[in-house]
């Protein structure tokens, strides 16, 4: 490996080793070793396989990425029928020694398809247009059905810097995403009224070509009138979740009373922490789900602001080492997907952090690295073994 490899692997480890000691630190009053146990082996699968995928030429990587797609797609369908879940919810496969979640798949194959059909397009044409929201739009509507809110919007804003990275204008960017905007400020008619006031100075001023306002508006008017029947699918914990991500005090005792007891934790921890393995909320069980989404409130108790930040210094140099790689690059499509990886990891680090300190709602999101589950560990460590392929062979395709 060379030195820009070994450093971005470094860190994966130290971070990914961080996470395994949270993960025990949350679990071991009630399960032991088990939970960490299987964190580790998941880690040295995810390792194996990127070891693995680092050895894959850059043809064979853009040439997968089709079938890769459809792939996930037909998981997606599937698990929709045997799926397995909390809430009653159909998120993964349920095989007895492992449970297996498609929509992460879906994620790094959203990524992969991205980057091979922006680095065959020399213009942006209607049609490009239509493809792009086409392959974003089929597993992102077929995860919110499961559903499992936090993905779909994961899935939904991937396709937007990746565009602008492939060389489309940020007011043309910032166009096509209005749809999705449209979709989050559709909660109410204030929201509503700023969003459209904005959207029509955007038009007036942004001399778009009549073919690309005619579509993205009608677009806009599809996602405000069809807002209702998207907010009835959504189960009924997801809506309180956004009931209290909005006002907090109401649902204090309800929706809310996971994130509060968050923001307790990683508040009493200070700035060294209270100890490892000596946080009182933790032990209390008062933060649901801390081995898994929650595990930076864990972190933040015990190991105070110097272990979240810690944490989030390790993700920013393999965030930034991933962007030097990808500036090392001549393939278009080995960059975009550099640059796709790199965003998929981001916004999930945001996300997943916000909810913690409730400056985001609650979605269900895993920290990269850090939260338990093999499928998001697997997906991110065979990421980041196609970005080294990637570099090893950085003259090809």
């Amino acid at each position: 490996m060379r030195n820009l490899e070994k450093t971005a692997v470094a860190a994966l480890i130290i971070v990914s080793l961080i996470g395994v000691i949270a993960i025990y630190s949350s679990t071991k009053d009630r399960a032991g070793l088990s939970y960490a146990l299987k964190q580790g082996l998941w880690i040295g699968l995810g390792f194996s396989l990127m070891l693995l995928v680092r050895r894959m030429r850059t043809r064979t990587l853009a040439a997968i990425s089709f079938p890769t797609y459809i792939l996930s797609l037909a998981l997606l369908m599937l698990v929709l029928l045997i799926g397995t879940g909390p809430h009653g919810t159909k998120r993964w496969f349920d095989l007895g020694f492992l449970r297996f979640q498609p929509s992460e798949l879906a994620k790094l194959s959203l990524v992969l398809m991205l980057a091979h059909y922006l680095s065959h397009q020399r213009s942006f044409s209607l049609a490009t247009i239509l493809k792009v929201y086409l392959v974003v739009l089929i597993p992102a509507l077929l995860v919110l059905y499961e559903p499992d809110l936090g993905t779909a919007i994961v899935l939904g804003i991937i396709p937007f810097p990746m565009l602008y990275i492939a060389g489309l204008d940020w007011l043309h960017v910032v166009f096509l995403a209005s749809p999705f905007i449209a979709l989050a400020c559709s909660s109410g008619p204030i929201p509503w009224i700023i969003f459209a006031s904005l959207l029509i100075a955007l038009v007036v001023f942004g001399r778009f070509r009549v073919w690309l306002v005619s579509f993205v508006l009608a677009i806009n008017v599809g996602i405000y009138a069809v807002t209702p029947i998207i907010w009835q699918s959504l189960a009924d914990y997801q809506r309180n979740r956004l009931h209290a991500f909005v006002k907090p005090g109401e649902y204090r005792f309800g929706a809310a009373f996971q994130t509060l007891q968050s923001k307790i934790a990683i508040g009493s921890g200070g700035v060294t922490g209270k100890g490892l393995f000596k946080g009182t909320q933790k032990a209390l069980g008062l933060v649901p789900e801390q081995h898994t989404d929650f595990v930076f409130s864990v972190i933040g108790e015990e190991l105070g602001l110097l272990g979240c930040l810690a944490v989030l210094v390790l993700l920013a140099l393999l965030l930034n080492r991933l962007l030097v790689l990808a500036s090392k690059l001549r393939s278009r499509f080995s960059i975009y997907f550099c640059y796709g990886l790199t965003l998929l990891i981001l916004i999930q680090v945001f996300i997943n952090v916000g909810m913690t300190l409730g400056i985001a709602p609650v979605t269900g999101l895993p920290l990269p690295f850090v939260s338990y589950g093999g499928s998001h560990m697997l997906m991110l460590w065979i990421g980041c073994g196609i970005v080294f392929a990637a570099y090893r062979r950085k003259l090809e395709y």
